[in-house]
């Protein structure tokens, strides 16, 4: 079996649009017996969130197993009972990590910070945030994207907070994203072997992608890479266009 990894965000659809094409050519490799495995770094919902937006959307049914988020690798490698999270945020993360089991608390009380996206930048916070690390304090963030594509625009990601504070402190925060440690051992642990990556990111699908030595195939319906796009094996302007290089 072929087992192919797709971007969701700027691959599959953009905000809540389904990108043109995609239902029928995601039928059409399924049909084709080709398991499809979603890799997002999308960290603002959960794989539960993300199961039923791609299943109303696909009008297929879907295996939350073959959602792979930084939210999933973070219960995977981070132990509960380890930590007192102060997480930098949405509502719904922090709702996700709560459910999980893992204890929220102040920054004033924590023993790590765990970086995720807010709509706005709150200034103070990250300020706060900063202090604490130069105290000796473990930080996590969820992914390292400067930017993520909606229907109309890119808006910043959590990239933009996470290179802030990694400036300041001199100093990698370690990621759960794409195309970062914890992402890529995640498939050698689980023992996944993908054969194609495909996605609108260089930096994190095509980096991905050449980790994990698979095939990659940069799609050009997302973001606009700030990276060459020469280091993809090939460029397609959509996810509709990969049939007849996949079966």
């Amino acid at each position: 079996m072929i087992n192919l990894a797709s971007d969701l965000d700027g691959t599959i659809y953009k905000g809540n649009e389904l990108i043109k094409g995609v239902e029928e050519t995601y039928k059409l490799l399924i049909k084709k017996k080709v398991n499809i495995i979603f890799t997002t770094n999308n960290s603002s919902q959960s794989p539960d969130v993300l199961k039923l937006k791609l299943e109303d959307l696909l009008n297929h049914k879907i295996d939350i197993e073959n959602i792979i988020t930084p939210l999933k690798l973070f219960k995977f490698y981070v132990d509960p009972s380890k930590y007192k999270l102060y997480v930098y945020g949405s509502n719904n993360l922090k709702k996700f990590l709560q459910d999980s089991n893992y204890n929220l608390t102040s920054l004033e009380k924590s023993n790590a910070i765990l970086i995720g996206r807010k709509d706005d930048l709150d200034v103070n916070e990250i300020e706060k945030i900063i202090n604490y690390v130069k105290k000796g304090e473990t930080i996590y963030c969820l992914n390292k994207d400067l930017t993520y594509p909606t229907e109309n625009k890119e808006l910043p990601g959590n990239g933009v907070v996470v290179k802030i504070i990694e400036d300041s402190i001199e100093s990698i925060i370690k990621s759960f994203g794409k195309p970062d440690y914890f992402y890529t051992q995640y498939f050698s642990d689980s023992k996944i072997k993908v054969d194609y990556v495909v996605g609108d990111r260089v930096d994190t699908d095509i980096n991905f992608a050449k980790k994990i030595n698979a095939y990659s195939i940069l799609v050009t319906s997302g973001v606009s890479n700030f990276l060459s796009e020469d280091s993809a094996d090939l460029k397609l302007n959509s996810f509709s266009e990969i049939i007849p290089f996949i079966i």
